[in-house]
């Protein structure tokens, strides 16, 4: 074979390959771990999480407001994206007539759908409760009417309530949404900042304490 008058023999076409061989494992094996890596990541993200969040209602009688979000992410995909709903409440704790009570202000159900992106980071020994150590992973979640969207012809607009994006540190199982866009105002107003840790089933964690506290054990989405 001839290129630009050189002649391209047989050794050339050796040296070549052997040259490009290893950049092409090198290449192979990064994808081939990241596919299987990003696999078990992903199954680490299903799973009950909840939180306290700033009271956004008015107390009624004076009392102390809480606050809180407990979320279920009920599946999730090989890719990223996972799909479920959250219950959002606010409750009033108050004494009326000399009996104290738990008065609920707001509560809400809402579905939501959203994608997390998988980066490789280095294997070592990570502290779980020192933030600066854990492995990060970016994101976005959206919070939409309902899941029935229509097959043909979707603006998928027109079903978002609000847009978030997430943060999520690995080794200490939380998740930070923070409000990115709002595309309609409703009846009920959601916080800007959202920080929810995963349930592990100890006694005193967000999950046990909200559902006390703020959801009277009223809470429907942690089924």
């Amino acid at each position: 074979m001839e290129i630009c008058g050189q002649t391209f023999g047989l050794e050339d076409w050796s040296n070549l390959i052997a040259i490009v061989t290893p950049g092409i494992l090198l290449v192979w094996f990064y994808y081939s771990q990241k596919q299987s890596l990003s696999k078990d990541y992903f199954q680490e993200i299903e799973g009950i999480y909840a939180g306290f969040t700033d009271p956004i209602a008015k107390p009624n009688h004076a009392g102390k407001m809480y606050s809180g979000v407990i979320m279920n992410i009920r599946n999730i995909d090989n890719k990223g994206f996972y799909k479920g709903d959250f219950d959002f409440a606010e409750t009033e704790s108050c004494t009326i007539n000399g009996q104290h009570t738990f008065n609920q202000l707001n509560d809400g159900v809402y579905s939501f759908f959203g994608d997390t992106r998988f980066r490789l980071h280095l294997d070592k020994k990570r502290h779980p409760f020192k933030t600066n150590e854990n492995r990060t992973y970016k994101g976005s979640l959206f919070v939409v009417d309902h899941m029935s969207f229509p097959i043909d012809n979707t603006k998928l607009e027109d079903y978002l309530i609000a847009e978030y994006d997430v943060l999520h540190f690995r080794e200490r199982e939380t998740l930070k949404l923070t409000i990115k866009k709002v595309y309609r105002t409703g009846a009920q107003t959601l916080p800007n900042e959202i920080l929810l840790h995963k349930s592990s089933g100890l006694n005193f964690e967000p999950y046990k304490n909200l559902k006390q506290v703020v959801f009277a054990n009223r809470t429907r989405v942690d089924k």
